[in-house]
């Protein structure tokens, strides 16, 4: 339609927004709708993600043993969620929407949970993506960051569950010490144990599809 943007389909439904009309929303991005009203795009997808991640049993309540040794009431499975195809591009496709009108020049993704994130990310959004090794390989080109990374791009990191948040900050570093600059971070479940404040502490905003506060509530 002439004048207009396509925004990122949520649920198989592709939304229209006027030119510069996507307004933030705490963060979220919304559209004008036929009608011209506003509407915020990001509230039932994020319910069906929920929804999505307990009965699919990604999260699981009861008594377990984290690998750190610290008994936990819920373990968060995300290896479930990234070999389903349904919530890995529920996921995509939300996190494509949380980045909209940004200009990210990058998608980059940790190996090995966020791999497959980045990836449904960038399907969603047409932004190329970059895999991040956790050490450099010893054989052919020695890289620690596979993809075409450029001096100056604009990259946001993308993760599957945080707790501190220390791998995601060794990947913003990562791609900082090969010349992208990192404003801003996406994880699908936040386990709400200080990743957020940590990456503030290095001025990354860190925003979660999904919290331990809002599945503790289901």
């Amino acid at each position: 339609m002439e004048g207009r943007e396509r925004c990122i389909p949520v649920n198989s439904v592709v939304v229209e927004s006027a030119v510069n009309a996507m307004t933030p929303y705490g963060g979220f991005v919304v559209c004008v709708a036929e009608d011209g009203e506003w509407i915020d795009y990001m509230e039932e997808p994020k319910k069906n993600l929920l929804e999505l991640l307990t009965t699919h049993q990604v999260i699981q309540f009861g008594k377990f043993t984290l690998a750190s040794g610290r008994e936990s009431d819920y373990y968060v499975d995300m290896k479930k969620a990234i070999t389903d195809p349904r919530i890995l591009r529920e996921i995509g496709q939300l996190m494509a929407l949380r980045i909209a009108g940004e200009n990210a020049d990058k998608i980059a993704g940790p190996a090995l949970g966020a791999v497959p994130i980045a990836t449904a990310v960038s399907l969603a959004s047409g932004i190329p993506m970059l895999m991040i090794r956790k050490s450099r390989k010893g054989y052919g080109t020695s890289k620690l960051i596979e993809g075409d990374l450029s001096e100056g791009d604009r990259v946001v990191v993308v993760e599957d569950v945080t707790t501190t948040g220390n791998s995601l900050l060794k990947a913003v570093e990562a791609v900082k010490n090969s010349g992208g600059v990192v404003t801003r971070a996406l994880v699908a479940v936040d386990r709400e144990e200080g990743a957020r404040e940590n990456l503030l502490k290095k001025g990354i905003i860190l925003e979660a599809l999904v919290t331990r506060s809002d599945f503790q509530g289901v």
